[in-house]
């Protein structure tokens, strides 16, 4: 099950710059970086590099993704081959989640970066040996950021560069030495993959939404010290202090999604954005299909509903949209989101996750605001 508190964070502040890496890459990232084994690290051998036709700063998406369809492997990393004259170097930021916002929408980048000064420097601290490990050796867990190194020599042809590691498998400090004294003459952006396509980003909505919802129960309460006994840190129910009272926003922010489900006996695959049920609770994902903005009596009535004690009635209409509610005041989020169920039972379900009756003026009002 998702953690909404998690959900709210990343977007709880308007529009964010977010990058596409899944929470496996950056996993990935800070074991490859803690265990040394960027490329030219302790835990690989330092061999002659590949020599390869053109630099490709995208391909160090592989790096992180192994065995990602869309991402060619990248050549061998290694050292300088010996007939191999550099006058060229590139660097690829892909560890700084760079973003390029176009036409299309908010998408991840990898940045290029041309250098030029101290080859000769750059080339004796890139021929250093990395020292290796040594017995009963205690190494910090601290994660290190390695861009990945291009070389580039007269005819164009392309070399990644392995970088000289110390006995912990962090890059000595010789190559970054020089590179900080080296100019960037020239900046380029490439995009990898759409983060948030444009009509969400305009909707200031996350382009898909996970939700735990459930009914009577509270399924992911949110500390909140100051709500329960002094000093004893317990948690209370999500409505408490997270829903503002009427009057107290000026509108409410809509995202709607879709509910997409497996047919009828197929097993779900990765991927699947799917009304999930189990223990109880339910799981609302699904991915933006519009937005709008409620206000005046609709949304006065919306928070009136959230607050009642009365449960929703039993209800088995599966819904095949809904919306998140975002309380708005003076531009800025203020309170926790709301979930409404568009069609099936049209239930509405608070930061605690009780399902409650939306009124009927209420549900038409957020139908009106999403143009439907």
């Amino acid at each position: 099950m998702g953690d909404s508190s998690v959900q709210r964070m990343w977007f709880s502040g308007g529009r964010r710059r977010i990058c596409g890496l899944g929470v496996a890459a950056l996993l990935a990232m800070v074991t490859l970086a803690a265990c040394g084994e960027m490329p030219g690290g302790r835990g690989q051998t330092r061999a002659v590099a590949e020599l390869v036709d053109a630099v490709d700063c995208t391909s160090a998406q592989h790096v992180l993704e192994p065995g990602k369809p869309s991402a060619p492997p990248p050549p061998v990393a290694g050292s300088v081959p010996e007939a191999f004259v550099p006058v060229e170097v590139i660097r690829c930021d892909a560890f700084m989640m760079a973003t390029v916002e176009d036409a299309e929408g908010l998408w991840s980048a990898v940045t290029e970066e041309r250098l030029t000064g101290n080859m000769d420097g750059l080339l004796d601290a890139l021929a250093q040996p990395s020292d290796p490990p040594r017995a009963n050796q205690a190494c910090t867990a601290d994660m290190e950021l390695v861009p990945d190194l291009w070389l580039l020599d007269e005819q164009g042809r392309a070399m990644r560069a392995a970088w000289p590691t110390n006995s912990c498998g962090k890059t000595k400090p010789g190559v970054r030495e020089i590179l900080g004294g080296m100019e960037v003459v020239e900046s380029t952006q490439h995009k990898m993959e759409l983060i948030q396509p444009k009509a969400a980003l305009d909707a200031n909505c996350p382009a898909e939404w996970k939700e735990p919802v459930a009914g009577g129960i509270d399924v992911a309460p949110i500390p909140a010290p100051e709500l329960g006994a002094e000093g004893t840190g317990a948690t209370v129910s999500g409505s408490a202090g997270l829903v503002p009272e009427v009057g107290e926003v000026d509108s409410l922010r809509v995202c709607h999604y879709n509910i997409d489900r497996p047919d009828a006996g197929a097993a779900p695959t990765a991927g699947t954005h799917a009304e999930l049920e189990f223990s109880g609770t339910e799981v609302f994902a699904g991915e933006f299909i519009g937005g709008g903005s409620l206000d005046g009596p609709g949304m006065n009535a919306v928070l009136k509903a959230v607050k009642a004690d009365a449960p929703a009635a039993e209800c088995d209409d599966k819904a095949t949209e809904f919306a998140v509610l975002w309380p708005v005041a003076d531009g800025l989020d203020v309170g926790a989101p709301l979930t409404v169920e568009i069609d099936g039972c049209q239930r509405l379900f608070g930061p605690d996750g009780a399902a409650r009756t939306l009124p009927h003026e209420a549900s038409t009002a957020v139908v009106v605001a999403l143009g439907k």
